[in-house]
């Protein structure tokens, strides 16, 4: 029976930093550097997959307990730091920088000018920028099948999410604040905050009531919390709080 949890929290994680690697290759291209941003972000996602691939397959010898309790914790880090981020977010109105008007400064990218040809300055700035947020989804997604052995459905998750990426880009060009940036990440948050508690449960000897099914209460439990978080946070003056 296909892991649906492994392939949708493999979704929502490799989603939301791909879509920033492509918002932010898309405004560079538009700077007049397209082929630097193009072979950028191909070469950075490139060189993290196969890194990937290198790192998941040596740790396959590792035994199932340690790599339960290493990557309960990894996935409790990622999920913790997404959902509070997404929460304040939600509740301040605010948005991914990658979604602003002008995503290059709301990041902090500078580019280099005054190259007439190829600029080999823009082209690692996009490697950089794209191999730290492929970085980010390579943790997850191997956490996520190393510790379920739902392998395809990690790589499905992704690949998935990578296709619908393009094809987000390509439809909406400069629109790019269509996407629902908090939503998709608070989502990633819950599931890598659920898959982490179950982890690093069952790797500290924890018997979880119906098994696998436990994953849906964590699901249910960690989404009823954000929920209560945003409407609380809510009724408090947003100076009070930061992201």
């Amino acid at each position: 029976m296909p892991n649906i949890g492994v392939l949708l929290a493999a979704l929502g994680t490799a989603s939301v930093e791909f879509f920033e690697v492509a918002v932010i290759a898309y405004a560079i291209s538009r700077s007049g550097y397209r082929r630097e941003a193009i072979w950028g972000s191909v070469i950075g996602l490139m060189g993290i997959g196969v890194l990937s691939f290198l790192f998941s397959s040596s740790l396959q010898a590792v035994p199932i307990q340690w790599l339960q309790l290493i990557i309960g914790c990894i996935l409790l880090w990622f999920g913790w730091g997404w959902t509070k981020k997404s929460v304040l977010r939600q509740v301040q109105g605010k948005h991914a920088g990658w979604v602003a008007d002008d995503p290059l400064l709301a990041e902090g990218i500078t580019l280099q000018g005054g190259s007439k040809g190829f600029s080999y300055a823009n082209f690692l700035i996009v490697t950089k920028s794209a191999a730290l947020e492929a970085l980010e989804v390579a943790l997850a997604v191997v956490a996520l099948g190393l510790a379920s052995n739902a392998w395809s459905e990690a790589l499905w998750g992704t690949g998935l999410a990578f296709c619908l990426t393009v094809i987000a880009t390509v439809l909406l060009h400069g629109h790019m604040q269509r996407i629902p940036d908090v939503a998709i990440k608070l989502s990633a948050g819950v599931m890598l905050l659920s898959f982490g508690s179950f982890w690093l449960g069952e790797g500290l000897g924890v018997e979880w009531p119906g098994s696998d099914l436990s994953l849906i209460a964590l699901i249910a439990t960690y989404a009823g919390l954000s929920f209560l978080a945003i409407r609380w946070l809510g009724r408090i003056e947003p100076t009070h709080f930061r992201l």
